[in-house]
């Protein structure tokens, strides 16, 4: 016996989420009516579910990343990433930061530079330089090399000043024994070898304007400009007991030249200096 039967085929529809659970779809049936014996067949539905990616951008920030090198073309660094990132913040460049100084990277910071004040005399090379990296607030100053041990040859129980970085060392057997943070002045002593020709556990001062004392002073010269003894001392008091600079800017380049010759060191370090150098010891100044 022939029966009529209905066979229903389910269309495949794709669904697209934005975000969440997507809502529920119904999909559309198909119904086709055939002659067929009294065997059924019904087609599998399949539901087919979108998968919605998102991705997020870290966001830029002054001072999230440093650079300390001068960037041009051909170096490939993380700092030239960041470089990159600061550039296309800024609509200065329309690529990825993709850690490469190439030719496009060039043009952006030459465009950079280019629409600033001429009366800052920023150079216009595509070059990445301290200058530059300072306008993007980026610039970290380098750590200074390791002290150079050779400066103690031939010193024997000496001392190495090494104004351009604000420190010292002592030196022991041509070697170094130990290195300790200074404040220097600008222009004096000059590079040279001196020997200490006074050693005074108090003295004080009237040079900053006020007045100051400080203690373990080894001279080793007299200044080129008003002969006044020149050589280590603890950073000077003033009578209230205040440090004519903290304790804690010893060392930074920001306080160089705030001496007008002496080399001020922590208390701490002046006791060290002044067991250690004694009548006729060199003192060698390197920059």
């Amino acid at each position: 016996m022939r029966t009529s039967l209905l066979l229903l085929v389910a269309g495949v529809v794709a669904v697209s989420g934005c975000s969440g659970s997507p809502d529920a779809v119904g999909v559309p049936t198909t119904v086709i009516e055939s002659e067929a014996t009294s065997t059924t067949t019904s087609a599998p539905t399949t539901t087919s579910t979108a998968v919605s990616t998102t991705t997020t951008t870290v966001p830029v920030v002054a001072g999230d990343c440093t650079v300390s090198s001068v960037l041009e073309i051909g170096v490939n660094s993380e700092e030239v990433r960041c470089l990159e990132r600061h550039l296309i913040d800024r609509g200065w460049l329309a690529q990825t930061a993709d850690a490469e100084f190439d030719e496009q990277t060039r043009i952006a910071v030459r465009t950079f530079q280019a629409n600033h004040d001429p009366k800052l005399g920023i150079v216009i090379d595509g070059i990445a330089g301290q200058q530059t990296l300072e306008l993007l607030q980026l610039w970290l100053e380098p750590p200074p090399p390791d002290p150079d041990e050779s400066t103690c040859e031939g010193l024997g129980d000496g001392a190495v000043i090494d104004r351009e970085y604000q420190r010292a060392w002592l030196c022991a057997g041509d070697a170094i024994s130990y290195t300790f943070p200074v404040t220097t002045a600008w222009d004096q002593p000059d590079p040279g070898d001196y020997e200490v020709v006074e050693r005074s556990r108090k003295a004080s001062s009237i040079l900053t304007g006020s007045y100051s004392e400080m203690s373990h002073f080894v001279v080793f010269t007299y200044g080129k400009f008003q002969g006044a003894r020149v050589g280590f001392h603890s950073v000077p008091i003033y009578p209230s007991g205040e440090y004519v600079q903290p304790l804690d800017s010893v060392g930074t380049s920001e306080l160089r030249g705030d001496t007008s010759g002496c080399i001020r060191a922590h208390p701490e370090d002046a006791v060290l200096i002044w067991d250690h150098l004694d009548f006729g010891a060199t003192v060698r100044v390197i920059s």
